[in-house]
């Protein structure tokens, strides 16, 4: 799925989804109140085990507007966002990103996933403030994509950068009109 979210003012973006169906839905937002929450369900949702959290619903085919059920994942997702976006808002350390992973998944709370939900978040936010008005950032939604079993398997793809995959994915990140 690509995501694309267009800067229209300092106040309202558009968020369009084209889906692998070929089916697309947009949405105009108050940015106040909805960018650095979806932001941080991507920053969390592209790095903690989560396939049918917002984003997976949305590639799925869940409406952007109206009532919002989500999949059987968006409790842990919601749960993970709320704190987060408050963390990208305040520049904080990744330590305080590992407390909010302890308190919420302990199951699943690691310094390098901590590491890498703050890089990506960090990267998404710098991504928008670089887009011009009136240009789309793109992210894509990949359904396909595989979680590593355990933090073991993690760590042991993880190489010498401590941040697997950030650089491909981001790679796909783009801004201008498609």
């Amino acid at each position: 799925m690509e995501i694309l979210f267009s800067k229209i003012s300092d106040q309202e973006h558009a968020l369009t989804v084209r889906r692998h169906d070929g089916s697309t839905d947009s949405v105009v937002l108050n940015s106040r109140s909805f960018l650095r929450h979806d932001l941080a369900h991507l920053a969390v949702e592209l790095e903690v085990p989560i396939n049918s959290g917002f984003w997976g619903s949305v590639a799925g085919g869940t409406a952007l507007s109206g009532s919002f059920k989500g999949g059987p994942d968006m409790a842990l997702a919601e749960a993970l966002a709320g704190p987060i976006q408050t963390l990208l808002r305040t520049k904080a350390d990744t330590d305080q990103f590992l407390g909010v992973l302890n308190r919420v998944c302990p199951e699943l709370a690691s310094w390098d996933l901590a590491a890498r939900i703050r890089e990506r978040g960090r990267r998404l936010q710098g991504h928008w403030q670089a887009t011009p008005y009136g240009e789309d950032m793109l992210v894509r939604w990949d359904p396909q994509r595989q979680y590593k079993s355990s933090a073991a398997d993690a760590k042991a793809d993880a190489g010498h950068s401590g941040f697997p995959e950030i650089a491909p994915q981001f790679a796909m990140l783009s801004y201008g009109t498609n």
